[in-house]
């Protein structure tokens, strides 16, 4: 259910279309637009990043420099699983703090704390182990039901006991 629709929402991708009144310097934009989204995969990370909101409910990408990347720009993005997103230990208790998020007091995030290892990986460190990642460097998807909210809830959420009942409807 959330590959279909994942799918469905992202396609082929995105593309690029450019109105400048300018048609040859359209034409370049949009080509090379075509030719680095092709090169990052962007298509296929919008796709996991779609369903990643649906089961998680909500996607993180850190914007970073890939200078390996065959394109005169390196901009990429890096995908990281809600997991990674957490307040150190030592800062649980900071009131500008919401689950890896640090606030300005407006209530904008600043900041990300980001693990280094996974929760569940064999090599974690009781969350000790991170790194403070921008927020303008962090692109975080979720759709926001109340006021104040700053995590997404999945989007599955409402249909799990139907998915108990089709389960032992179908046994």
């Amino acid at each position: 259910i959330v590959l279909t629709l994942a799918n469905d929402t992202v396609g082929t991708g995105p593309r690029l279309q450019m109105l400048t009144g300018n048609e040859e310097a359209n034409r370049v934009i949009e080509r090379e637009f075509d030719r680095w989204s092709r090169e990052v995969g962007l298509a296929e990370m919008l796709r996991t990043m779609r369903m990643a909101r649906g089961q998680d409910g909500e996607a993180f990408a850190i914007l970073v420099n890939n200078p390996v990347l065959e394109h005169p720009v390196k901009l990429d993005l890096r995908l990281i699983e809600a997991d990674l997103v957490t307040s150190p230990l030592l800062n649980i208790l900071n009131e500008d703090e919401v689950d890896g998020i640090r606030l300005d007091i407006f209530g904008n995030p600043v900041a990300y704390y980001v693990l280094n290892d996974h929760p569940g990986g064999n090599s974690y460190h009781f969350g000790t182990e991170y790194r403070s990642v921008p927020a303008s460097h962090m692109i975080h998807i979720f759709r926001q039901d109340r006021p104040g909210q700053h995590r997404g809830i999945p989007e599955i959420t409402p249909a799990l006991h139907l998915f108990a009942q089709l389960r032992r409807f179908t046994l």
